[in-house]
């Protein structure tokens, strides 16, 4: 991939202090002390800053790989069938990146523009970046690492999913009163546009088909058709709505609710809408993908000072 994009070096773990006390010492505290120096090697994996804490209401679970990401992870896919990620990241300066799933290491990376909100790849091979201003959007298709086309959009991007069969792309664009999802084919023609509520923040690929689910801020998830634009149904998760993902069998959404700091996920069963269970959520986590296999969630991490991609079982 030619341009290759220098990504900003991650700061360095937080040391753990440990504070000289006097004798005896309770054993429970020791053993406390034992576990904070475990969860600094964690963070030290995590590609830098202090390691993200599971959310509220939800037992805790670890993660069985953490994927090292530049800082200012903004967006990342779920893994293809040869174990590539592409991730969107950067503060000053924005990049694309390529990463290999199963060693974590970064294997290209090109600059984009700084109006980068959101990445996905389709089953063709395409990457489609959503870009959003505070006066326009904008798709831009990338093929064989080099290869650009931009379509523009009615309303700024927030994000952009690969549809589930076929080559399109799906683009939530939203302005502060209105949002609408549009399809966008691979070779990069505007294909239609539906309204959607207003605060929507997350979008997901139906694998049924001219079907998108559509997550808003107080967490109300509506499913659109992408056709007639109407809304099939409608239920709500507790908690406000971050991110939303669906498995590659349509029998789960999740959903990611809650803070930045303190989220979790709440696994639903889409056949009757009800809340299954509630799994943890790190904190800073900004968008859930789910492996194609369905076996394994993708939570995408980040903030100013680190980024990562954690793997949890499902």
């Amino acid at each position: 991939m030619s341009g290759r994009h220098q990504p900003e070096a991650s700061a360095g773990s937080d040391a753990a202090v440990i504070a000289r006390r006097r004798w005896p010492v309770a054993l429970a505290v020791v053993i406390a002390a034992m576990l904070l120096a475990s969860g600094a090697v964690l963070a030290a994996r995590s590609g830098g800053g202090k390691a993200p804490a599971p959310g509220a209401g939800a037992s805790k679970q670890s993660p069985q790989q953490i994927i090292p990401a530049p800082r200012g992870l903004m967006s990342a896919t779920g893994p293809q069938s040869n174990g590539t990620l592409w991730a969107v990241a950067g503060n000053s300066s924005v990049g694309l990146f390529k990463l290999n799933s199963g060693t974590g290491l970064e294997t290209a990376s090109m600059s984009v523009s700084q109006a980068a909100r959101s990445v996905a790849q389709n089953s063709a091979g395409v990457v489609a970046i959503a870009l959003g201003t505070q006066t326009a959007g904008a798709l831009e298709l990338v093929r064989n690492g080099t290869s650009k086309k931009t379509v523009g959009l009615p309303a700024p991007a927030q994000q952009v999913v690969a549809a589930s069969a076929g080559t399109s792309f799906y683009v939530l664009t939203a302005w502060p009163s209105s949002a609408s999802v549009s399809t966008v084919s691979s070779t990069g023609r505007l294909l239609r546009t539906v309204p959607a509520p207003a605060g929507s923040v997350s979008i997901a690929a139906d694998p049924r088909q001219g079907l998108v689910y559509v997550l808003q801020r107080n967490g109300l998830v509506d499913e659109i058709g992408l056709h007639g634009g109407n809304i099939e149904s409608s239920f709500t998760v507790d908690g406000d709505g971050l991110s939303i993902a669906v498995s590659p069998d349509g029998s789960r959404l999740y959903v990611l609710k809650g803070t930045l700091s303190v989220s979790n996920i709440a696994v639903v069963d889409t056949a009757t809408e009800g809340v299954l269970k509630v799994l943890p959520a790190p904190s800073h986590c900004i968008q859930l993908a789910v492996s194609p296999d369905g076996r394994h969630l993708y939570e995408a991490v980040g903030s100013p000072g680190y980024g990562n991609i954690q793997v949890f079982g499902l």
